[in-house]
């Protein structure tokens, strides 16, 4: 189930983010479920042994921002607008209700409205085969020991026999942790480019606390021997951190969607 939210400045004909802005969004989300929901999903989640997953995964913002370079924000017009995507409906369900309620709401610092919430048409896939086009990063990764024994973040490009086997690996284990039994399925995804011009580092949140997350945007194929665990990868996003903004595609391919 995906849904696009809408949502508008009443202050200011403009909205200001810094660089990092996903991690608000983030918030936005956590902030408009209930309260022990949020908290759960949080800190908690979908746990599959010692990891744990939050199934929910959300696009940038749709409209282009200007970047101010002197003072580090980016600038949006008044209405912005972003997806919410997810396999547990009752995640998407609980937000748009308290979204529609909620008078208090912020994206950063940023006093917002809502213009509308709209629940994208269900996607029916009728081959096991389909092109579709990350519209955020894929990311996958392993950590590395050094020879001084520091830990090193290696990240997987799609020209790695290992991005695809660690996206099907990732994939599962979201399966297995929401249905509580393991994942008979595989997946594999094949790049449709060869130009390193689809890799983007990005930025989740900032100061001190920000991160940096390296992956690759751009057209794929994606082939499952069931076209459930397809329909599953295009709710929860495919690769890692996916409730930080990375791993959410459009199927492209399918004429009867």
């Amino acid at each position: 189930m995906r849904l696009k939210i809408e949502l508008m400045s009443i202050k200011e004909p403009r909205i200001f983010l810094p660089t990092g802005f996903n991690s608000f969004i983030q918030a936005f989300i956590y902030n408009n479920l209930p309260i022990d929901d949020a908290k759960w999903l949080h800190e908690k989640g979908f746990k599959l042994e010692k990891q744990t997953f939050k199934l929910f995964t959300f696009s940038s913002f749709l409209e282009k921002a200007i970047y101010d370079r002197k003072y580090g924000f980016f600038i949006f017009p008044q209405t912005i607008s972003f997806y919410i995507s997810s396999p547990v409906e009752w995640i998407l369900e609980y937000m748009a209700k308290t979204i529609l309620v909620n008078s208090n709401l912020f994206i950063g610092n940023n006093k917002l409205i809502v213009s509308s919430i709209g629940i994208c048409p269900s996607v029916k896939i009728y081959k096991n085969r389909i092109d579709i086009k990350a519209i955020t990063p894929i990311e996958v990764h392993t950590t590395l020991k050094t020879d001084d024994n520091k830990n090193k973040t290696y990240y997987y490009s799609p020209f790695e026999k290992e991005f695809s086997e660690m996206v099907d690996s990732n994939l599962k284990k979201k399966w297995h942790s929401l249905f509580q039994k393991e994942c008979p399925h595989n997946i594999k995804i094949f790049p449709l480019f060869k130009s390193e011009n689809y890799e983007r580092i990005i930025f989740f949140g900032n100061d001190n606390k920000r991160t940096i997350i390296k992956g690759w945007i751009g057209p794929y194929t994606l082939e499952s021997d069931n076209i459930d665990f397809l329909r599953f990868a295009y709710d929860s996003g495919i690769g890692s951190k996916n409730s930080q903004g990375c791993g959410m595609f459009n199927i492209v391919n399918d004429r009867k969607i």
